[in-house]
């Protein structure tokens, strides 16, 4: 299978390779994201440690580690014997790093810690006495970004300030996802990256060759499919109390935004609330969002949540609520749903599409005339019409002088005139001097709308561009 993707992350990892000298990489990143497939392609060619620990105990991990080194010794010879400890094991690995180029992976790591919590402890003190004077290149990797981010690139960590590089590997885009599935338009690419959240394992599972609603009925409409009872799974992989968190997720999937509202839906008790929201926002479940112009405050009383992985969100949107039916046989049926409701499912993943296209143009003047600092959604109270009012995408220049607003419309049919003068309206809440105009559609503008552009400067900007 072709490898896809994590070009910045591969080139980066060579370059370190070729210095010949001590490095520490960490890799990290939600489960299925593709951490294993990026260190194999580096593993290449290469002779390497690999090993992965898993969820039992200190002995039966270190009797694995201690096959991988035999391993990486002698590949001919199937070796029984074990170190007798973790520390005999890394001091042999030190011998072996004086003499050649050495890649130690130890991927899934929280297992490790968690088996024998003297790893981490251990391991500085190998960096600080031993391996940082050899040419041995040490591999963390680690789905738990909480742990990976609190115990290992943390201060308080006893790892704290070794590592060399680091990389937290995020969801595909839109154009790696198409080079996954060369035979889909890019209609269709965009559409199954936003329903699986640009996660590469998910993307692996989808045929180009049929369309996007058989693909939805094969993996999420069909209980032998491992994206059926995905999000239970990783729940129960990662948290000790899933049902919880499962009535949490579908709080927020039924429109309860704000941190006393999920708390009331889920029928959990307002003080516990934060700390079950905190640790979804850990895993990349959940993110916590506030309008563009409060970023800058600390704790702004405007603050919502909202479900940020792409499938976890369609899977409470439209899997969850339907388990019963799909079980007893009616996945044609919640097929049609979907294929009514998709078009509002894929309106956040469009908006922030576009919010992407508009940071990755910023050095090109024609589209962004000046630099702004900030770019984010906004909502508010419109006074004059004494509503609350939304808006797509809302920027602030560096020097606070200029204004960016966009609106954003994933829809079959052309923007109208009307939009745009909402958009404009909207604008008028807002003293800047200087105001920048933007225009998202999924299928273009009606002539009306073209004319208006032209009087005021806005940019239209159709899919097929993005």
């Amino acid at each position: 299978m072709k490898f896809v993707g994590r070009k910045k992350e591969l080139a980066s990892l060579y370059q370190h390779y070729e210095t010949n000298k001590f490095q520490f990489a960490v890799i990290y990143g939600r489960r299925r994201i593709g951490k294993t497939a990026l260190i194999n392609e580096f593993l290449k060619d290469k002779k390497a440690i690999y090993f992965t620990a898993t969820e039992e105990n200190k002995e039966d991990n270190l009797r694995r580690f201690s096959a991988a080194i035999n391993y990486f010794m002698d590949p001919d010879i199937i070796s029984e014997s074990s170190f007798s400890s973790f520390e005999a094991a890394f001091r042999q690995i030190a011998e072996l790093a004086k003499k050649e180029r050495v890649i130690l992976v130890i991927d899934e790591y929280p297992y490790l810690a968690q088996a024998y919590p003297a790893v981490s402890s251990m391991l500085q003190s190998y960096i600080d006495q031993e391996y940082s004077n050899t040419n041995m290149f040490l591999i963390l990797c680690g789905s738990s970004i909480s742990f990976m981010e609190y115990q290992v690139l943390g201060y308080k960590s006893p790892l704290y300030g070794r590592r060399t590089v680091q990389y937290k590997l995020k969801p595909f885009t839109l154009k790696e996802a198409q080079e996954m599935l060369p035979h889909y338009s890019k209609k269709e690419a965009f559409e199954i990256n936003s329903i699986v959240g640009g996660i590469p394992k998910y993307l692996n599972m989808i045929s180009d060759q049929v369309p996007v609603i058989e693909n939805i009925k094969a993996t999420f409409l069909n209980s032998d499919s491992l994206l059926f009872e995905e999000p239970n799974n990783l729940l129960k992989q990662e948290l000790r109390d899933p049902s919880t968190y499962n009535s949490i997720i579908n709080a927020i999937a039924n429109g309860a935004s704000k941190m006393n509202q999920i708390a009331t839906t889920a029928k959990v008790a307002s003080g516990a609330v934060s700390t079950y929201l905190k640790n979804l926002i850990d895993l990349g479940i959940v993110s916590k969002k506030v309008p563009v112009t409060e970023m800058d405050k600390p704790k702004s009383k405007k603050t919502i949540y909202v479900i940020s992985d792409g499938m976890f969100r369609f899977w409470y949107t439209f899997v969850g609520k339907n388990i019963s039916l799909i079980e007893a046989g009616y996945a044609d049926l919640v097929a049609r749903q979907i294929e009514q409701g998709l078009s509002n499912f894929l309106g956040p993943s469009f908006e922030q599409l576009s919010q992407e296209y508009l940071w990755q143009h910023m050095m090109d003047k024609e589209i962004v005339p000046e630099y702004f600092r900030r770019l984010g959604y906004w909502w508010g109270t419109d006074k004059k019409a004494k509503k609350q009012v939304e808006m797509d995408i809302v920027g602030i220049s560096i020097d606070n002088l200029a204004g960016f607003f966009g609106e954003c419309k994933w829809k079959n049919e052309p923007i109208s005139k009307s939009i745009l003068e909402t958009l404009i309206y909207r604008s008028s809440l807002f003293t800047y001097p200087k105001k920048y105009y933007y225009l998202f559609s999924a299928v273009g503008f009606t002539d009306e709308c073209k004319k208006l552009a032209k009087k005021v400067n806005c940019h239209l900007i159709s899919f097929s561009e993005m």
